[in-house]
C-alpha cells in the first residue's frame, strides 16, 4: 500500500450517504509499518464545490477535511492510484486545511 492508492472501504456498519472510497494520504513510512491503520480521506462522486476537495480523475473529489484513521483490515479492493499531479493538489489542500 502506498500514498495515493484508492481503496473501497468496507465499514462494519454501512451508513447511508457516507462514501466508501478512500484515498490513502499517510506517508509511505506509516504505510510500510506494522501499524494496523493508515490515514485516508473520503472521495465523493459529486463536486462539493470546495477548494479543499481536489478531483482525482474519474474517481471523484477528495474531501481533505474528512481525514481519518482507516483500519487496514477494512480496506477492500484497490480501485486506482492518484497521479503525482493529483496528489500535489491533495497536498496543497491538506496544507491549507491544517495551516501547515
Amino acid at each position: 500500500m502506498q500514498r495515493g492508492d484508492l481503496f473501497v472501504y468496507v465499514p462494519v456498519i454501512p451508513r447511508p450517504g457516507i462514501s466508501i472510497l478512500r484515498l490513502i494520504v499517510s506517508s509511505d513510512t506509516v504505510n510500510d509499518s506494522e501499524i494496523p491503520w493508515v490515514l485516508g480521506v473520503h472521495l465523493l462522486a459529486e463536486d462539493p464545490g470546495s477548494l479543499l476537495a481536489p478531483r482525482i480523475g474519474d474517481h471523484g473529489w477528495t474531501v481533505v477535511t474528512t481525514i481519518e484513521r482507516v483500519m487496514r483490515s477494512r480496506l477492500g479492493e484497490q480501485t486506482g492510484v492518484a497521479t503525482p499531479d493529483e496528489m500535489q493538489q491533495v497536498d496543497i489542500a491538506l496544507r491549507a486545511a491544517l495551516d501547515l
